[in-house]
């Protein structure tokens, strides 16, 4: 047996194997083991010094507690594997400290890895924990709503609050019916004319309708950060007078959550996990919401990793583009903006006329206020 396929088989049989299997070089130092021997010992050594089969790992007596141990599971495991090990630890081992004991989460430091954990589980928590989690996911809502509305609304407010400012001062922008009005003291009844002295301007584009933001996030397990991140962003758009904002979620469904857009915490608290990723559903959806394509901005927040319809999806993303809507694709929307995604895909749709990328929210908050200025 080779070195590599001794140590497909060392995770499969743990640390008590590393005496019989003959992994070479790879004996001994090797950086990642000991992370991974605590992510799968907190489970599975579990079932194991149940039956007195061996000894039970030590990683729940050094403090390795349920939140750290479902963030390092996604660090170091793909998905499938993730959540292989994850519905493992609830169902087959009963790891269930997340949804059944409120001191977990009541003792641990709010942050997005943690509301990601909460997401996962919060249908299988006890009311109990569900109001310990609640509060969790409002704090670090508050926290990362107070940066990032720091960040966001200098770029979004200095353009989509253009009706605040000093108008042009040109003859096509004069209002007429406030400059009369504010002049109608000066009228001389001789000469049947008034005497203008204060000319009043407007911003043309005041008389049209408010620009149409939609956002639609994939909603699958690998772009809980991304969600997170995304309905902080929409409550701070739905803030922008000059936006009329559409939060749309979606996986192999479609959920409009546009009612909730203002309020991050019952967005996700209302998140419906699970399912495949099928974007061609979530677009036909979105095409309904338009109403003035000229005046419509559609961002897509998923990794583009698809269950299938790739070609009908790039199909109903060219055509949003040639009824006038500027399309956005974003590979993610986090802090770190470091995606992991379907290069092709993105290719493509970026062939198809979207602008791709992958941008943290406070750049995105600068692209829309661009875009719109």
């Amino acid at each position: 047996m080779d070195s590599e396929r001794a140590l497909r088989w060392r995770l499969i049989l743990g640390r008590h194997a590393d005496d019989e299997l003959p992994l070479g070089e790879h004996a001994g130092a090797r950086p990642e083991s000991g992370s991974l021997d605590a992510a799968l010992d907190f489970v599975y050594d579990r079932a194991h010094a149940a039956r007195a089969h061996r000894q039970a790992s030590d990683a729940r007596s050094k403090g390795f507690t349920v939140p750290a141990w479902l963030a390092q599971v996604r660090t170091l495991f793909p998905p499938a594997a993730t959540r292989v090990v994850e519905r493992d630890a609830l169902v087959r081992y009963g790891v269930r400290e997340l949804v059944t004991d409120p001191r977990v989460l009541q003792q641990a430091e709010p942050n997005t890895a943690l509301v990601e954990a909460i997401l996962q589980f919060k249908n299988q928590m006890t009311p109990e924990v569900r109001e310990a989690a609640r509060a969790v996911i409002a704090t670090v809502v508050a926290e990362l709503g107070s940066t990032l509305a720091t960040r966001a609304e200098p770029a979004l407010y200095g353009r989509a609050r253009d009706p605040l400012l000093a108008p042009r001062r040109t003859a096509r922008n004069v209002d007429w019916h406030r400059t009369i009005r504010a002049n109608l003291g000066r009228w001389d009844a001789e000469k049947r004319r008034i005497s203008v002295d204060r000319v009043r301007y407007r911003h043309r584009a005041s008389a049209r309708g408010a620009w149409r933001v939609i956002v639609a996030v994939d909603q699958s397990g690998s772009m809980l950060d991304s969600v997170v991140h995304t309905a902080v962003l929409a409550a701070i758009l739905t803030a922008v007078p000059a936006l009329d904002v559409r939060l749309v979620t979606w996986d192999d469904r479609v959920f409009d959550l546009s009612g909730l857009a203002a309020d991050p915490l019952e967005v996700l608290w209302s998140l419906q996990l699970g399912g495949g990723t099928r974007l061609l559903p979530a677009l036909n959806y979105c095409t309904t919401l338009v109403t003035e394509p000229a005046r419509t901005l559609l961002v897509v927040v998923s990794d583009f990793f698809l269950s299938g319809e790739q070609e009908g999806a790039l199909e109903a993303a060219e055509d949003l583009v040639e009824s006038g809507v500027k399309c956005i694709g974003l590979l993610a929307l986090d802090g770190r903006s470091q995606p992991i995604h379907d290069e092709r895909f993105a290719r493509a749709l970026a062939g198809r006329g979207w602008w791709v990328a992958s941008l943290t929210p406070e750049r995105l908050a600068e692209q829309v206020g661009a875009w719109l200025g």
